[in-house]
C-alpha cells in the first residue's frame, strides 16, 4: 500500500475508531489525544530534531489500568488504530535508556513502510492507560516525550508522569498492494470481461 493511500486508511480509520467505545459503562474505549499531541514541534512523537511530528494519529485506553502493560495481547484486545492485527516487531516492552522517563528516543527496527504501518505505544503507572502513536511514515527514528499529562490523564495533582516503557508493532507483511498494481488488475479484470463477454456473445 502507497504512502498517500495508507494516509488515506488511517485518517478514515482515525475519524471512525476515534470515540469508539469498545464496551458498555465500565469498559475499555479508546479516545483521541489532544491535537498538540501530534501537531508540530508540540507532538510527542517527533524526528530526531524534535522539530517535526512523525505521527498521524494517538489514541490512549481508557478507564486508567496500571496494570494493562503495552504487550502485543492487550494492543490487539483495545484494536488501536481501528485494527486488531498488529504483530510483533521484535521491539515489545523495551525499558532501557531511551525508552524509560519523560523523553528519550525511537527507532523502527528493520523498518519498511512499503510493506508495514508501524504504531509505538506508551505504557506508565497509576491514573493512565496505554497511549499509542500511529507513525506518518516520514521518519524512521527520532525523539518522544512523555504523553502522560494532565489533561487528558487526572494525574492526581502531576502535570506529567515518566513512561515505564513502550512497544513499537507492525501490521501488513507485504500483502498490500501499489495504486498502480491495483489499477492495472483492475484493467485486466475488465479486459477479462470484455473478452469472456465476446466469447459469450458468439
Amino acid at each position: 500500500m502507497g504512502t498517500r493511500m495508507r494516509a488515506k486508511s488511517f485518517g478514515t480509520v482515525l475519524a471512525a475508531a476515534g470515540l469508539v467505545s469498545l464496551a458498555g459503562p465500565g469498559h475499555a474505549a479508546l479516545l483521541s489525544c489532544p491535537d498538540s499531541f501530534t501537531t508540530g514541534a508540540t507532538g510527542k512523537v517527533e524526528n530526531a530534531a524534535g522539530t517535526a511530528t512523525a505521527a498521524s494519529g494517538c489514541q490512549y485506553l481508557t478507564p486508567p489500568d496500571q496494570n494493562n502493560v503495552a504487550k502485543l495481547a492487550n494492543v490487539n484486545a483495545a484494536g488501536f488504530f481501528g485494527h486488531s492485527d498488529w504483530q510483533e516487531n521484535g521491539q515489545s516492552q523495551l525499558s532501557g535508556i531511551g525508552s524509560v522517563g519523560r523523553s528519550g528516543t525511537w527507532s523502527i527496527a528493520n523498518v519498511n513502510f512499503a510493506a508495514f504501518d508501524y504504531i509505538i505505544v506508551f505504557k506508565d503507572g497509576s491514573n493512565t492507560n496505554l497511549v499509542a502513536f500511529a507513525f506518518n511514515e516520514l521518519f524512521g527514528s527520532g525523539v518522544w516525550s512523555t504523553p502522560f499529562e494532565n489533561p487528558p490523564f487526572d494525574l492526581k495533582g502531576a502535570q506529567s508522569k515518566d513512561v515505564s516503557h513502550l512497544s513499537i508493532f507492525r501490521r501488513g507483511g507485504g500483502q498490500e498492494v501499489s495504486e498502480p498494481g491495483i489499477l492495472a488488475l483492475f484493467g485486466l479484470g475488465l479486459l477479462a470481461l470484455g473478452f469472456v463477454r465476446r466469447r459469450q456473445l458468439a
